[in-house]
């Protein structure tokens, strides 16, 4: 192989040639692609080959050299190279025949010492200075040139092939995200993050997707892309409302793209997977946050960023209030903006070349601008560009476009608005009635990527016409489209495309949108309705991508389907696990409810049932409690004891009273509720079982078996009857029972009622539904509670390592099966491995479910006890003592676990006390 790989533009191939010559004729091999073609995108094998095999790489980087793709994708390959072997100034060589370095990138190989090649002397010393560099270089950069791509999550962005220049951009975000190895450069609070800024459709977005495609090698463990797809308009900026948006969407694009099932996992929860994935991963990782809105606050920002510090983040934002690093996106130059416009046409003859660069100076040089320009030309292959720059002129009239250009103004503040605004109104104007639809339908939605499913059943509605055929009418329409640059695909696996915010508003200012717009909006709300009808399936978030868009629909509540798409959303962030927008959405729901159909109706009271449960569900049992007893005395007055709303909100309120521990006032309100159901609704009515079952439950949690079992008993005979053998009520009750039985002592029906429970479960529900594990997990705490430790340990770490994998870490059934399993090894006497299971298991609850929570108090309860088996009386005591004092004040002086405390903390005095 060669030694010297030489990277040229093609237009210094006169230059070039005689370095070349003068290097092999002292003995160097030298790799000089002769090919003529230095206009590609990427690395073909036989570059990558030769830059493998060699030692030095030598760029003579002129003021051509950042403008030819080829050249900046054989730089990066080396730099990145180079970068892994040690220095990459050792490894790369920079010939600079201009008078000055400013057009060097990156700032490393500016700032080392380059060559230059003014004389015969310096030539000599070139070469001399290479065949120093190739003796000072062992081995080659071959295995440091990674060929694999890292994997997208959740999709793969494509970018653009017409992506031109942005070479000073790119390097300094690279830089920015690479701060922390040059430790003189920057701020330790914001290294590896940055944040992009620019105006409306400048090419935010596009310059990152480039860039990580570009700079892809650098980030091993992954390319991450979230869009918040949230409201720009000002009067959003700061409000609450704005942030729990952005908050929920994030959190449910993270959940999805890393396969949780966010409806186990909070906000908190699915930071921590994502930061674990990356940590076991141990590669960098792209995290890339697109579409910020302004004035979110400092700790939402953080919040928004990788979570662990192998993650390197970018942001894209029209706001400049981030306290990040910033890379600004100007304005193209002015010869990219013009290489842009003739990739549609070269120009014939001088006049058109004089016209096309005319052109592209009237658009200001503003990217989106002249790529709908270009999509015109391309589109109209008798088009000349002295004739659409006439037609700009032609265009600017009316009181359409004056408001067009002056809603422009207020994005794109420019003098050249006017023939920003007349390109894009020309280039909706040759699209037949089927594509403008289509992007009026886009335009009505959210500034997301739009799934085909979405515009299809907006269109299908629209139209009054079968799914299929307007599919096949829409692909027609987005190819149309996608010509003149107006709308991009952003995905494949599903098909989603993305329409610039600018062209949206330029639809929405014609006054043909405007006939259209009730038209429209009825039929967006009524086809997301339907499609957000299912809202969730477990293990699933088959609506992520349709949830930003639903959302920008109720932004506004002019219709009653508005209000039904609301109820939607609400119900797919609580089944999603965002309680708190859920809490959000349902609090507009019954407000808009209430103003609407009244206070009283039992629409609004369902409305204010459900923001309970959201409230309940975030444990904030503070406002859940009174907004529960304020619904049950209203639906008592309006809809009577009697009726099944009214019986269901006394379910949830003994619900609540139970989780805040109030068994007092719990039992009571279930017993009144069982005998309703019963009287109401009849003995095997499911809301009657269903209450029987909780009221069973609860007798449990108070430690009544005699009175638990029998109930439990009832209701499992009359699911049975009822739902069958293999419901998974059935199931759930069967298993409750047998978890009655083992708390009674009674192992050997409880552990075959367990094996019974297992088995079916496997059959019908499959190995890793969470039901399934949990029985699995209980199979072997009955034969715990036996002493049968050769089973019960192994089923313990079966379950364990399926509950990670399925549930994540984090999850509370995952602590619950490692508690478990500490506990066995503690059972057997094995403290080297029950010690650190217990204390990461205390660590892991305090942080995910909170110091005060019963689970948390029972995991130091336990390290405690694990502590003085180990004899290490000094760290057991305190422990016992934190426990005991955090249990009476969080539970009570009387219950049950608080007068274990107390009995465990005197006994470890005892133990201190004797010899």
């Amino acid at each position: 192989m060669d030694e010297v790989f030489f990277s040229y533009p093609r237009t210094d191939r006169a230059a070039v040639l005689p370095l070349v010559e003068a290097l092999r004729s002292a003995g160097v091999s030298v790799f000089l692609d002769e090919s003529g073609i230095d206009e590609f995108e990427g690395i073909t094998p036989g570059i990558r080959s030769a830059l493998a095999g060699a030692r030095l790489f030598v760029a003579y980087y002129s003021a051509a050299y950042p403008t030819r793709p080829a050249c900046q994708w054989e730089l990066l390959t080396a730099f990145r190279a180079a970068t892994v072997l040690g220095r990459a100034s050792e490894r790369i060589l920079v010939i600079n025949p201009e008078s000055g370095p400013e057009h060097i990138q990156p700032v490393q190989l500016r700032d080392a010492r380059y060559c230059t090649t003014t004389d015969s002397d310096s030539v000599a010393r070139l070469v001399q200075r290479v065949i120093e560099s190739v003796a000072a270089s062992p081995g080659c950069l071959g295995d440091a040139i990674e060929a694999q791509r890292p994997v997208w999550r959740p999709v793969e962005h494509l970018g653009s092939e017409r992506f031109i220049g942005r070479v000073h951009e790119f390097w300094q975000l690279h830089h920015a995200l690479h701060a922390f190895e040059y430790p003189a450069t920057h701020d330790e609070a914001t290294a590896g993050q940055a944040v992009v800024i620019g105006l409306g459709g400048v090419g935010k977005t596009l310059l990152v997707e480039q860039y990580a495609r570009r700079f892809a090698s650098f980030y091993p463990g992954g390319i991450y892309w979230f869009t918040t797809a949230a409201s720009h308009a000002p009067h959003t900026v700061g409000s609450e409302s704005l942030n729990e948006d952005v908050r929920a969407q994030y959190h449910q694009q993270v959940a999805a793209a890393l396969a949780l099932d966010s409806a186990q996992s909070d906000p908190v929860q699915i930071r921590e997977a994502a930061r674990r994935l990356i940590e076991q991963s141990g590669e960098p990782c792209l995290w890339i946050v697109d579409d910020v809105p302004g004035g979110l606050p400092p700790g939402l920002v953080r919040e928004l960023a990788a979570p662990h510090p192998l993650g390197r983040t970018i942001m894209t934002t029209r706001w400049r209030g981030y306290q990040l690093p910033v890379v600004d996106v100007d304005v193209l130059h002015p010869d990219e903006a013009y290489q842009l416009l003739i990739t549609a046409r070269v120009p014939a003859g001088p006049p058109e070349e004089a016209a096309a660069r005319t052109l592209a100076e009237r658009l200001g040089f503003h990217a989106l601008a002249v790529d709908l320009a270009r999509g015109c030309l391309a589109d109209q292959p008798g088009l000349t560009y002295t004739e659409l720059l006439g037609q700009l002129t032609d265009t600017q009239r009316g009181d359409a476009f004056q408001q067009l250009v002056d809603d422009l103004f207020m994005q794109v503040p420019t003098d050249h608005t006017n023939d920003i605004a007349a390109t894009f109104t020309r280039s909706l104007q040759h699209l037949n009635d089927n594509a403008l639809t289509l992007l009026r339908v886009a335009a009505t939605l959210a500034p997301a990527p739009l799934p085909e499913r979405l515009l299809t059943s907006v269109g299908a509605t629209l139209r009054q016409k079968e799914e299929e055929t307007v599919r096949s009418a829409n692909r027609g329409a987005l190819s149309a489209a996608q010509r003149r640059s107006l709308i991009r695909q952003t995905g494949t696996e599903p098909p989603s495309w993305f329409v610039h915010a600018l062209v949206s508003r330029t639809l929405n200012l014609q006054p043909a949108t405007a006939d259209m717009r009730a038209a429209l909006r009825t039929a967006a709300v009524t086809a997301t309705t339907r499609l957000m009808q299912p809202v969730y399936i477990p293990g699933r978030l088959d609506l992520a991508d349709i949830a930003p868009h639903a959302r920008a629909l109720v932004e506004d509540l002019d219709t009653a389907d508005s209000l039904a798409l609301l109820d939607s959303v609400a119900r797919y962030d609580y089944e999603s696990g965002q309680p708190a927008s859920a809490a959000h959405n349902y609090q507009r729901h019954s407000e808009a409810l209430a103003a609407h159909s009244g206070p009283d109706h039992p629409t609004t009271l369902t409305s204010r049932n459900n923001l309970a449960s959201a409230y309940d569900a975030a444990g904030n049992l503070g406002r859940a409690i009174p907004l529960y007893e304020q619904t049950l005395a209203d639906r008592v007055r309006v809809l009577g004891e009697d009726h099944p709303d009214t019986l269901g909100s006394r379910i949830n309120l003994a619900g609540a009273y139970e989780a805040a521990g109030d068994l007092a006032r719990a039992i009571p309100l279930y017993e009144q509720t069982l005998a309703d159901c019963v009287r109401v609704l009849g003995e095997d009515h499911p809301t009657t079982l269903t209450s029987r079952h909780n009221l069973a439950y609860a007798y449990q949690a108070k430690g009544d078996l005699g009175r638990a079992i029998p109930l439990y008993e009832q209701t499992l005979d009359a699911w049975v009857r009822v739902l069958g053998e293999d419901h998974p009520d059935t199931l759930t009750s069967r298993n409750n029972l047998a978890y009655a039985y083992q708390a009674k002592g009674d192992l050997g029906r409880a552990i075959l009622l367990f094996e019974q429970t297992l088995a079916d479960r496997v059959r019908v529900l499959g190995e890793d539904h969470p039901d399934t594990l949990t029985s699995r997990n209980n199979l072997a705490g009955a034969h715990y509670e036996k002493g049968d430790l050769g089973r019960a340990i192994p089923l313990f770490e079966q379950t364990l390592a399926d509950q990670v994998r399925v549930l994540g870490e984090d999850h509370p059934d995952t602590l619950t099966s490692r508690n478990n399993l500490a506990s066995a090894h503690y059972e057997k006497g094995d403290l080297g491995r029950a010690i650190p299971l217990f204390e990461q298991t205390l660590a892991d609850r305090v942080r995910v479910l909170g110091e005060d929570h019963p689970d948390t108090l029972t995991s130091r309860n336990n390290l405690a006890n694990a502590y003085r088996g180990a004899g290490d009386l000094g760290r057991a005591i305190p422990l016992y003592e934190q426990t005991l004092a955090d249990r009476v004040r969080v539970l009570g002086e009387d219950h049950p676990t608080t007068l274990n405390s107390r009995i465990n903390l005197a006994s470890a005095h005892r133990a201190a006390r004797e010899p």
